[in-house]
């Protein structure tokens, strides 16, 4: 390992701030900068930025002025909101925000279309359109951040099923090596989540063996009316990632030394 001194930028590290926690017990000699916003206003130990950012449109540049003044980053991990890339509002052709037309990703304009099981949809289009614009942008400005501070490594997190992989590819030319993780193959306080961790080297993270079924689950999704198996409904406790899977990930990096 490179033995100057490391910096990592936690993008969108601002509710469980699962990043800060893993790197503060496993890499307490490594600078951590957690950067976000806490939609539940329940954290506050985290640089207050908003990386859905726009006003550079107008001429105002404050998002990059602001992560200008921080020391650069060796290392970028980044966990960009995957609502509106998320298959869990799942519609007919596609979900909430977006659907597929001609083999594209496009926005979705038709609010009134039926779920998968023909059953009329509740949806509200004002949160939709915020929901599609806020992923959008959070999307763009990872790669942006990515691009303009060069780290040696860097690390996109985002649901395995996730629309947001195809969107960075083909809407901004932005790709890199899909590596996959089960979260309770790192902690069976955690639901299975097949997850990819999308970065410019290759992880050999943990999975489950086929057939085995965590003791916990997101909602109430594959739950049965006699099951003991535990729900998780609070949005950060959705969001939080094994300690033990970022430290994996951390120490593969490092153990490759720095560019």
């Amino acid at each position: 390992m490179d033995k100057r001194e490391l910096v990592i930028w936690s993008l969108f590290d601002s509710g469980t701030g699962s990043y800060r926690q893993a790197i503060n017990e496993y890499f307490p000699n490594i600078r951590n900068y957690s950067i976000g916003i806490d939609k539940l206003h329940k954290n506050n130990d985290f640089i207050n930025l908003d990386l859905a950012d726009f006003h550079k449109l107008f001429g105002d540049n404050s998002l990059f002025n602001t992560l200008d003044n921080l020391p650069k980053p060796n290392i970028i991990l980044a966990s960009p909101p995957c609502e509106s890339w998320s298959v869990a509002s799942a519609m007919r052709g596609g979900n909430k925000c977006w659907v597929w037309e001609s083999g594209e990703l496009i926005p979705r304009k038709d609010t009134s279309i039926l779920s998968k099981n023909n059953t009329p949809f509740k949806s509200y289009p004002d949160k939709a359109l915020y929901t599609r614009i806020n992923g959008e942008l959070c999307a763009f400005n990872t790669t942006q951040i990515i691009n303009r501070y060069s780290p040696s490594y860097w690390v996109i997190e985002n649901p395995l099923s996730s629309k947001i992989w195809y969107y960075l590819d083909r809407w901004h030319g932005f790709s890199g090596i899909y590596n996959v993780a089960h979260y309770a193959a790192y902690n069976k306080n955690f639901s299975k989540k097949p997850t990819c961790f999308m970065s410019n080297q290759i992880l050999n993270l943990k999975t489950l063996p086929k057939g085995v079924k965590p003791a916990v689950t997101i909602g109430s999704h594959g739950i049965g009316k006699n099951s003991n198996r535990k729900q998780i409904h609070d949005y950060n406790e959705r969001s939080a990632i094994p300690g033990l899977l970022v430290k994996d990930i951390l120490t593969q990096l490092l153990e490759r030394g720095l560019c």
